[in-house]
């Protein structure tokens, strides 16, 4: 509690000074950065690349940036002689546009007095409110431009499982693998992981399942795959999970410069909030899939 107090006193301390508003506001800046990485599951599947407006282009819609990304274009082998030639080929370069929108959180606002009763670090304040609205919204995003793709794709599949199973995550790989795609990531809510703690050592197998029921569950792969769960039932749907092949085989997701943070105090009011500019997009609908869980 001591160590908290002197951080908010240090932190009421430089605001006074325009100097060190520029500080704490690039200070700021980087622990947002840091818990947006730890926080957002869309970051864990797709994880982001950091561009800046050279490495963009101007929208014809719109006063505004996109980023135009080449996709690969499909090829096969064929057999020849020594003598013979393949059939030419030309390439058509396809691709697709990623465009950049802004995510801030609400401009927060609290007295010199307020701060001064707080028993918790100003970062852990920050924390709460800015970084948490954030990610929120980018987790959001992610999940609508995900179901726009299983919607293209079809890759969906409804199985007679009211719980996660291995038959469960064994289709889900199957529908990836039809696409001639590896699964790579799982992604699940944390409601629908706990049906994954109730398996029995002929899932687990025995060193696993004594270690479950004394430490639960530690690791971050589920049967050789990317583990990834969440709280955020409202944005994740329970009774649904999602596999996704490889990063580099599913889209892109564009953080443009760094995110900002910004920080002022006008008489006694203390006003703080936090922005980013990113794009994101998935390029292959065929690299995600979904399963449905329903009752028998």
């Amino acid at each position: 509690m001591e160590n908290a107090s002197i951080l908010n006193d240090l932190f009421r301390a430089s605001l006074d000074q325009p100097e060190e508003r520029t500080k704490l506001a690039e200070a700021g800046g980087a622990f947002v950065r840091q818990k947006l990485r730890e926080l957002s599951f869309a970051r864990r599947i797709m994880p982001p690349v950091m561009v800046t407006k050279d490495d963009c282009q101007r929208s014809e819609d719109h006063d505004g940036l996109v980023k135009i990304i080449d996709k690969e274009p499909d090829s096969k082998a064929i057999p020849i002689s020594f003598r013979g030639q393949p059939e030419a080929k030309y390439i058509d370069g396809e691709r697709y546009t990623v465009y950049f929108f802004t995510i801030s959180s609400e401009k927060f606002q609290k007295t010199e007095q307020e701060l001064l009763s707080y028993e918790m670090p100003i970062t852990k304040i920050i924390e709460e409110n800015s970084v948490k609205d954030i990610q929120k919204i980018e987790d959001g995003r992610f999940m609508d431009y995900l179901s726009l793709a299983i919607t293209s794709s079809g890759q969906t599949q409804t199985i007679s499982d009211t719980t996660v199973e291995k038959t469960g995550i064994a289709a889900l790989s199957r529908v990836l693998t039809t696409a001639q795609l590896k699964l790579d990531v799982i992604l699940m809510t944390q409601h629908d992981f706990s049906d994954i703690l109730a398996w029995d050592a002929n899932s687990f197998g025995d060193k696993v399942a004594s270690e479950v029921v004394i430490d639960g569950y530690k690791y971050d792969t589920l049967l050789g795959y990317k583990l990834v769960t969440t709280i955020k039932g409202d944005i994740v749907d329970e009774g649904k999970f999602y596999g996704f092949a490889a990063p580099q085989f599913l889209g892109n997701f564009f953080i443009l410069n760094q995110t900002k943070f910004w920080v002022d105090k006008v008489a006694n009011l203390i006003s703080f909030q936090s922005w980013e500019d990113i794009a994101m997009g998935i390029g292959n609908v065929n690299a995600a899939a979904e399963i449905v869980l329903t009752s028998p």
